[in-house]
């Protein structure tokens, strides 16, 4: 995908796209984070013009003005939706010396109980010798016991994220895609400067609460280091 070398469908361009819609909005975001060295994206949307702010948080790897380039094309030819450069805000991140631990983070255990109406789940990720325990609590229903898994994964990952930033769940399911079941978890990260949209996903392999504690886990390794495993 260098420099998005992407042809403008007109067809599709000329279909605009409603970007107060959550559901879209939460789209377009989704795709900008897959642009080579993105790692969030936040987008707010207008009134007199469809795009009022964007703020993209990159790698290193990439310069601002391209990024920006790159953004504009990407939304015309895929959304229809023109951009001004203007409206572009680029963060950069040097990941390697945010954590440089948690490129060795895995997920050790993950548990759920029931008790009543509530679900109790417990997350363990190891970084080295070191062990982050994490707890999470939701309703008694398939959804409830996703985020009970979804909020302990990020109460056990708390110490290495930091203090400098809030990460919330803003959601997380378990959908089909090519065959497979598919883990995907949507993530905002709030620091003193910026809110930006991080997403994750995993394959269900065996445990669906397994797959769920790596979906969150995809999603925060976009901050704070390399992919899980």
């Amino acid at each position: 995908m260098t420099d998005l070398d992407l042809e403008v469908d007109l067809a599709s361009s000329a279909e605009r796209t409603d970007l107060h819609d959550p559901n879209q909005r939460a789209a377009v975001e989704r795709t900008i984070c897959t642009m080579p060295g993105v790692l969030g994206a936040r987008l707010v949307a207008g009134f007199d013009r469809q795009v009022d702010e964007l703020h993209v948080l990159t790698s290193l790897e990439r310069q601002p003005k391209q990024t920006v380039r790159d953004v504009q094309t990407l939304l015309m030819a895929r959304f229809g939706v023109p951009i001004d450069h203007r409206v572009v805000s680029v963060v950069q991140l040097d990941e390697e010396t945010t954590i440089a631990a948690t490129a060795r983070v895995i997920i050790e255990r993950v548990a759920t109980s029931r008790a009543g109406l509530t679900t109790n789940a417990e997350v363990v990720l190891l970084d080295g010798d070191e062990r982050y325990t994490g707890i999470g609590e939701g309703a008694a229903s398939p959804q409830g016991t996703q985020r009970a898994v979804a909020y302990a994964t990020l109460h056990a990952a708390h110490e290495l994220i930091g203090d400098e930033c809030r990460v919330d769940l803003e959601g997380i399911t378990v959908t089909a895609g090519l065959g497979q079941a598919i883990a995907v978890s949507l993530l905002q990260v709030r620091t003193t400067r910026e809110t930006i949209t991080l997403t994750g996903s995993a394959l269900v392999r065996e445990a669906e609460p397994d797959a769920i504690a790596r979906a969150v886990l995809d999603a925060l390794n976009r901050t704070i280091g390399e992919p899980a495993p």
